[in-house]
């Protein structure tokens, strides 16, 4: 499931006054499946527990046993009333005795001290044995208690995403002249490799005043030396193309990129200029290719009004044909 349905349907979920179903979420180191639950979370208004399960003991989910009335009980840490979501991480990289615990969570079964009030949803992720992580079986009988969703990535979606969490415009251009850079397609054995996780990293890193030989070096450590030799020379390049601000002031004259690399990496700038400032560059970018002019009124048609510029109404005139089955 791709990461915009599964945010609205795990925020549905949520929504509901009762569970009913836990949710496992498959996929991938750093494909988005913390930060998809978060944001659903707070999208249904509900309070979020996070419990990272590879650094626990069995106990912190089970509690402390103690004798009541001559009869052993468990005083479980969770929740006793109200609602809320409870996100147990990296199940498939925790021990077995704390698989066990969350087993009796996410079961629910009557009388239990770990039975958690109604209003309570559970979401479980985990790692594939592919992905060559900390990889621990989960039992059958628990996969049989939840729903297991299979977490892919998409670029469009993901561009989106770092357009609005501010990505450095240039890795959104590399990634949609590279998408398959986006994630690693086998996790090495050992060293960094690119998620969509470590990219946001990478963004971080790229505002650092160091040299080139150290921005090199960090960007390595965090997607990987194959993916770093390939954006190092992309970015060499981008970052002699034509300023923000003399392409807004003089849009018929800047120069065009010859390269559709750099096509992606100017439109996406512009876009997110255009984002930030509500400053049109479409009288720059009707000078590209229809495809690039495309993907920047779709940058922007959520973030700007492209109803009151003549330019871009004139443009979508033109171009009609262009959007069939899609809203501008």
């Amino acid at each position: 499931m791709h990461p915009s349905d599964l945010k609205d349907t795990l925020t549905k979920l949520f929504q509901q006054s009762e569970r009913t179903t836990t949710i496992m979420l498959s996929g991938g180191p750093g494909v988005g499946k913390t930060s998809i639950v978060a944001q659903a979370a707070k999208d249904a208004g509900k309070p979020l527990i996070t419990i990272a399960l590879p650094t626990c003991e069995a106990v912190d989910l089970r509690g402390l046993p103690q004798v009541i009335d001559g009869q052993t009980k468990w005083a479980s840490p969770m929740p006793r009333d109200g609602q809320g979501v409870i996100l147990l991480d990296e199940l498939s990289s925790a021990p077995p005795d704390v698989q066990v615990a969350a087993h009796h969570l996410v079961w629910a079964e009557a009388g239990s001290d770990m039975s958690l009030p109604a209003g309570w949803h559970i979401v479980v992720t985990g790692n594939r044995a592919q992905d060559k992580t900390l990889f621990r079986s989960v039992s059958g009988p628990l996969r049989n208690r939840m729903t297991i969703i299979n977490v892919d990535t998409d670029l469009a979606q993901w561009a989106q995403w770092a357009m609005d969490s501010g990505i450095d415009p240039s890795i959104v251009g590399f990634l949609r002249w590279r998408p398959e850079l986006l994630v690693a397609k086998e996790v090495p054995a050992d060293g960094a490799f690119p998620s969509p996780r470590a990219w946001e990293r990478a963004s971080d890193l790229l505002s650092l005043a160091v040299s080139a030989a150290v921005e090199r070096e960090l960007l390595a450590g965090t997607i990987g030396e194959g993916p770093t030799t390939e954006f190092v020379a992309y970015l060499r390049t981008v970052r002699e193309l034509p300023a923000i601000k003399e392409i807004i002031a003089h849009p018929d004259k800047a120069e065009i990129p010859t390269s559709p690399s750099l096509m992606y990496a100017l439109t996406s700038s512009l876009a997110q200029h255009t984002r930030s400032s509500k400053e049109s560059a479409m009288p720059y970018i009707k000078r590209l290719p229809a495809e690039f002019a495309l993907l920047y009124v779709r940058d922007i048609r959520d973030h700007y009004d492209i109803a009151k510029d003549k330019d871009v109404r004139e443009w979508i005139g033109k171009h009609k044909s262009l959007f069939t089955n899609d809203t501008v």
